[in-house]
C-alpha cells in the first residue's frame, strides 16, 4: 500500500467570529432551505461519519453537508470563513463533541453567544466511552456498553434517550465523561478521566450516535418526525448486522493481536470484537515513532509471529513499510479510522457501512487469520 493522502498538521483553535464570518460556497452542498425558499432543513456536519449517519437519517427530507472536503483528514483540516458561515447559518449543526474539533467548538460558542437559531446537536450525547489508552496497546476486554447523559446548554433540544440505549447496550453502566470537559485530542478536563474519541469504530456505539441525531431532528421538524424515526430504525439495523458480520467474521481467528503503525484509534474495535491492538505511537495524530517505538514494534512481529502490519488510511505508510523491510512481516495492509472522505471511497459511493466493512473487516480477518 502506498499513502494515498497525508494528514495536515494539528491547527489551533481558530479565532473567527460570527459577525466576522462572510458568505460562501462549498463543493457537494446546497443553499440552505431560507436562501432557496423551500421547507427542507439543512444539516452541517462537522466529520465525514457524522455527515454519512445523518444523511442516512436524513434521506430525502432533509439536506445534509459534511464540511470536510474530499481528501481532507477531519482532525487537522482548518477551515475558511466561507465554511464557518456555512455552518452557522444551516438549520441544524452535527458535531462530535467539544475538543475533538477546535474550529467546530468555535461554530458551537459562535451559535450560543450569537444571534444565529442554529439547533447545535452534540452527536456523542450517549456514548458510553472507553478510557484514552496510555500505552500504546487496547487490551481485549467484553462485550458490555453503558451509557452517559450529557447536560447541554445554548439551543440544544433535550429528548430522552433511554429507551435506545436499553436496546443497545447490554448493562445499566452509566460512565461519567462530561462532554464539556475535554483537552484537545484526547479530551480531559477537570476531574475527568481523558477518553478515546473514537467510539464510532464499534457500530452498536455509531447506533446511539444515530439515534440522537434522529431524535434532534424529528424534535425541529416534527412534519417528518415520522421518517427520521423509521430512517434511524433502519439504520440502527444495518449496524447491527455490520456488527454480527465483523463478530462472526473474527470469532475464530487464530490470532489475537495487531500492529498498527500510527496513532492509537482503534481501541474500539478490539474491545468489542475481543482482539489486542498495539499502536506505534499514542491517541495523537501528531505523535512521531521514536526508535524505541519501532524496536517494540520489530519485537511485536517476531513475539506474535505476524504477517502483516497496518496503516492508516490518509497517513503516511513509510513507518509500516520498515518495519514489514526490517522484520518477518510480508504485508502491509490498509485500516482507517474514517478520519475523513478518501477519494477512491468517494468514487465506489462508499459510506461508513461499506468502508468499514471493504477496508477494515477485510484488513482484520487477514491480519488476525480469521
Amino acid at each position: 500500500m502506498t499513502a494515498d493522502l497525508t494528514r495536515r498538521q494539528w491547527i489551533g483553535t481558530l479565532g473567527t467570529t460570527a459577525a466576522a464570518v462572510t458568505g460562501g460556497c462549498l463543493d457537494q452542498t446546497e443553499a440552505s432551505s431560507s436562501a432557496n425558499g423551500n421547507d427542507e432543513i439543512t444539516v452541517a456536519a462537522s466529520f465525514f461519519v457524522l455527515g454519512d449517519l445523518a444523511a442516512s437519517v436524513a434521506g430525502d427530507v432533509a439536506t445534509v453537508e459534511t464540511l470536510v472536503p474530499v481528501g481532507q483528514h477531519g482532525h487537522g483540516w482548518q477551515p475558511g470563513p466561507d465554511v464557518m458561515a456555512r455552518a452557522i447559518e444551516a438549520d441544524v449543526f452535527v458535531y462530535m463533541a467539544q475538543g475533538f474539533q477546535p474550529w467546530a467548538d468555535d461554530v458551537v460558542e459562535n451559535v450560543r453567544d450569537g444571534d444565529s437559531e442554529t439547533v447545535l446537536v452534540e452527536a456523542r450525547q450517549g456514548v458510553d466511552l472507553l478510557p484514552a489508552p496510555g500505552d500504546g496497546h487496547s487490551h481485549e476486554g467484553d462485550h458490555d456498553h453503558g451509557t452517559s447523559e450529557d447536560d447541554h446548554d445554548g439551543h440544544e433540544i433535550e429528548t430522552d434517550h433511554d429507551e435506545h440505549h436499553n436496546e443497545i447496550h447490554d448493562d445499566d453502566h452509566q460512565n461519567e465523561h462530561q462532554s464539556e470537559e475535554h483537552d484537545s485530542h484526547s479530551e480531559a478536563g477537570g476531574d475527568h478521566e481523558a477518553v478515546d474519541p473514537h467510539f464510532w469504530l464499534d457500530p452498536r456505539r455509531a447506533a446511539t450516535a444515530v439515534e440522537t441525531i434522529s431524535e434532534r431532528l424529528a424534535a425541529i421538524d416534527e412534519a417528518n418526525a415520522n421518517h427520521y424515526t423509521d430512517a434511524a430504525a433502519s439504520t440502527r439495523e444495518r449496524l447491527l448486522e455490520l456488527d454480527a458480520r465483523f463478530e462472526s467474521t473474527l470469532a475464530n481467528a487464530s490470532r489475537g493481536t495487531v500492529l498498527v503503525a500510527g496513532h492509537n484509534a482503534f481501541q474500539y474495535l478490539g474491545k468489542r470484537y475481543g482482539f489486542d491492538i498495539v499502536s506505534l505511537t499514542g491517541l495523537s495524530p501528531d505523535d512521531s515513532p521514536t526508535s524505541d517505538d519501532l524496536r517494540r514494534a520489530q519485537a511485536v512481529v517476531e513475539e506474535h509471529g505476524l504477517d502483516h502490519v497496518l496503516a492508516p488510511v490518509m497517513e503516511s505508510d513509510r513507518a509500516a513499510e520498515g518495519i514489514v523491510a526490517d522484520t518477518a512481516a510480508e504485508t502491509v495492509l490498509p485500516v482507517t479510522a474514517l478520519p475523513g472522505r478518501h477519494e477512491s471511497w468517494v468514487e465506489n459511493e462508499w459510506g461508513y457501512e461499506q468502508i468499514m466493512t471493504e477496508v477494515n473487516l477485510a484488513t482484520l480477518e487477514a491480519a488476525l487469520d480469521a
